[in-house]
Protein backbone atom coordinates (compact mmCIF):
# COMPACT_ATOMS: atom_id res chain seq x y z
CA UNK A 1 0.00 0.00 0.00
CA UNK A 2 1.65 3.22 -0.48
CA UNK A 3 1.83 6.05 1.63
CA UNK A 4 -1.22 8.77 0.05
CA UNK A 5 -3.47 5.32 0.55
CA UNK A 6 -2.10 4.61 4.23
CA UNK A 7 -2.59 8.68 5.10
CA UNK A 8 -6.03 8.25 3.40
CA UNK A 9 -7.04 4.86 5.46
CA UNK A 10 -5.92 6.52 8.77
CA UNK A 11 -7.51 9.48 8.15
CA UNK A 12 -10.98 7.29 7.50
CA UNK A 13 -10.54 5.43 10.67
CA UNK A 14 -13.04 5.75 13.50
CA UNK A 15 -10.15 6.48 16.31
CA UNK A 16 -8.77 9.21 14.18
CA UNK A 17 -12.65 10.96 13.29
CA UNK A 18 -13.44 10.23 16.96
CA UNK A 19 -9.99 12.09 18.30
CA UNK A 20 -10.41 14.78 15.49
CA UNK A 21 -13.73 15.68 16.45
CA UNK A 22 -13.14 15.64 19.92
CA UNK A 23 -9.50 18.06 19.33
CA UNK A 24 -12.29 20.70 17.07
CA UNK A 25 -14.41 20.99 20.07
CA UNK A 26 -11.93 22.72 22.03
CA UNK A 27 -10.81 24.85 18.66
CA UNK A 28 -7.64 22.47 17.92
CA UNK A 29 -8.29 21.28 13.53
CA UNK A 30 -6.40 18.49 12.26
CA UNK A 31 -4.61 19.38 9.00
CA UNK A 32 -5.43 17.81 6.06
CA UNK A 33 -1.98 16.11 5.07
CA UNK A 34 0.51 13.89 7.78
CA UNK A 35 3.70 16.09 8.48
CA UNK A 36 5.74 12.99 9.44
CA UNK A 37 5.36 9.35 7.96
CA UNK A 38 7.67 6.72 9.54
CA UNK A 39 7.46 3.04 8.91
CA UNK A 40 8.81 1.02 12.04
CA UNK A 41 9.49 -2.55 12.88
CA UNK A 42 6.54 -5.13 12.90
CA UNK A 43 5.07 -3.84 9.95
CA UNK A 44 3.58 -0.49 11.88
CA UNK A 45 3.61 2.76 10.87
CA UNK A 46 3.80 5.95 12.15
CA UNK A 47 1.66 8.94 11.21
CA UNK A 48 1.55 12.74 12.74
CA UNK A 49 -0.68 15.07 11.55
CA UNK A 50 -0.48 18.76 12.56
CA UNK A 51 -2.85 20.93 13.68
CA UNK A 52 -3.33 24.66 11.86
CA UNK A 53 -2.73 26.39 15.57
CA UNK A 54 -0.39 28.92 14.85
CA UNK A 55 -0.46 30.41 18.34
CA UNK A 56 0.31 27.90 21.27
CA UNK A 57 0.26 28.05 25.04
CA UNK A 58 0.94 25.19 27.61
CA UNK A 59 -1.75 22.26 26.28
CA UNK A 60 -2.65 23.91 22.78
CA UNK A 61 -3.23 20.53 20.49
CA UNK A 62 -0.06 20.86 18.23
CA UNK A 63 -0.61 16.88 16.65
CA UNK A 64 -2.35 14.31 16.34
CA UNK A 65 0.04 11.00 16.71
CA UNK A 66 -1.44 8.11 14.80
CA UNK A 67 -0.02 4.23 14.98
CA UNK A 68 -1.04 1.99 11.62
CA UNK A 69 -0.88 -1.83 11.13
CA UNK A 70 0.01 -2.94 7.78
CA UNK A 71 -1.07 -6.17 8.52
CA UNK A 72 -4.40 -5.42 9.33
CA UNK A 73 -4.67 -2.30 7.25
CA UNK A 74 -5.95 -0.82 10.41
CA UNK A 75 -5.40 2.47 12.62
CA UNK A 76 -4.24 0.89 15.98
CA UNK A 77 -4.91 4.55 17.85
CA UNK A 78 -5.24 8.39 17.95
CA UNK A 79 -3.76 10.87 20.42
CA UNK A 80 -3.18 14.32 20.89
CA UNK A 81 0.53 15.75 20.79
CA UNK A 82 0.29 19.24 23.64
CA UNK A 83 2.70 21.92 23.19
CA UNK A 84 4.41 21.98 26.80
CA UNK A 85 7.29 20.73 28.64
CA UNK A 86 5.96 17.12 29.56
CA UNK A 87 5.00 14.59 27.11
CA UNK A 88 2.45 11.40 27.10
CA UNK A 89 2.75 8.64 30.13
CA UNK A 90 3.25 6.12 27.73
CA UNK A 91 6.40 7.67 26.06
CA UNK A 92 8.10 8.39 29.32
CA UNK A 93 7.33 5.20 30.21
CA UNK A 94 10.29 3.28 27.78
CA UNK A 95 9.72 -0.31 29.13
CA UNK A 96 5.75 -0.41 29.54
CA UNK A 97 3.91 -1.80 27.61
CA UNK A 98 6.60 -3.57 26.35
CA UNK A 99 5.31 -3.93 22.64
CA UNK A 100 5.02 -0.23 22.50
CA UNK A 101 6.04 0.89 18.71
CA UNK A 102 9.61 2.57 19.27
CA UNK A 103 10.68 5.03 16.89
CA UNK A 104 14.10 3.56 16.02
CA UNK A 105 14.78 -0.10 16.64
CA UNK A 106 16.36 -0.97 19.85
CA UNK A 107 18.54 1.55 22.11
CA UNK A 108 18.51 3.71 19.40
CA UNK A 109 14.95 4.11 19.98
CA UNK A 110 14.99 4.12 23.57
CA UNK A 111 17.65 7.31 23.16
CA UNK A 112 15.97 8.87 20.69
CA UNK A 113 12.50 9.09 22.96
CA UNK A 114 14.67 10.53 26.33
CA UNK A 115 16.67 13.47 23.39
CA UNK A 116 13.18 14.24 22.70
CA UNK A 117 11.47 14.58 26.25
CA UNK A 118 14.50 17.15 27.20
CA UNK A 119 13.87 18.67 24.15
CA UNK A 120 10.52 19.34 25.33
CA UNK A 121 11.38 20.27 28.72
CA UNK A 122 14.38 22.92 27.70
CA UNK A 123 12.07 23.91 24.37
CA UNK A 124 9.57 25.01 26.12
CA UNK A 125 11.49 27.16 28.64
CA UNK A 126 12.75 29.04 25.87
CA UNK A 127 9.49 29.55 24.42
CA UNK A 128 8.18 31.36 27.59
CA UNK A 129 11.25 33.70 27.12
CA UNK A 130 11.02 34.45 23.69
CA UNK A 131 7.25 34.98 24.27
CA UNK A 132 8.20 37.74 26.29
CA UNK A 133 11.03 39.17 24.32
CA UNK A 134 9.06 38.38 20.54
CA UNK A 135 5.54 37.98 21.40
CA UNK A 136 3.36 35.09 21.44
CA UNK A 137 2.84 34.91 17.66
CA UNK A 138 6.89 34.69 16.55
CA UNK A 139 7.43 32.64 19.35
CA UNK A 140 5.09 30.02 18.51
CA UNK A 141 6.13 29.92 15.06
CA UNK A 142 10.44 29.11 16.33
CA UNK A 143 8.61 26.54 18.88
CA UNK A 144 6.02 24.61 15.84
CA UNK A 145 9.12 24.57 13.67
CA UNK A 146 11.71 23.29 16.00
CA UNK A 147 9.27 20.39 17.62
CA UNK A 148 9.00 19.04 13.91
CA UNK A 149 12.60 19.29 14.11
CA UNK A 150 13.02 17.47 16.86
CA UNK A 151 10.09 15.09 16.03
CA UNK A 152 11.79 13.89 12.98
CA UNK A 153 15.34 13.81 14.88
CA UNK A 154 13.41 10.98 17.42
CA UNK A 155 12.41 9.20 14.31
CA UNK A 156 15.84 9.08 12.71
CA UNK A 157 15.76 11.95 10.26
CA UNK A 158 13.94 12.25 7.27
CA UNK A 159 10.45 11.68 8.01
CA UNK A 160 8.88 14.71 7.53
CA UNK A 161 6.45 15.92 4.51
CA UNK A 162 5.87 18.97 2.88
CA UNK A 163 3.94 21.07 5.09
CA UNK A 164 -0.21 20.38 4.57
CA UNK A 165 -1.45 23.64 3.22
Amino acid sequence: MDQQAIINQVRESACFKAEAASMARGGFHVAEGARLFKPLENNLVRLVFPTTLREIDEGSVIALVCLYDLKTEANIYAHPIFAGASVNAALRSLYNPPTQAKPQPGVKGNRAILKFVAWKQAAWGKFLNEELEMGTERASSIWIESFWKALDRMYGDGNLLPQPS
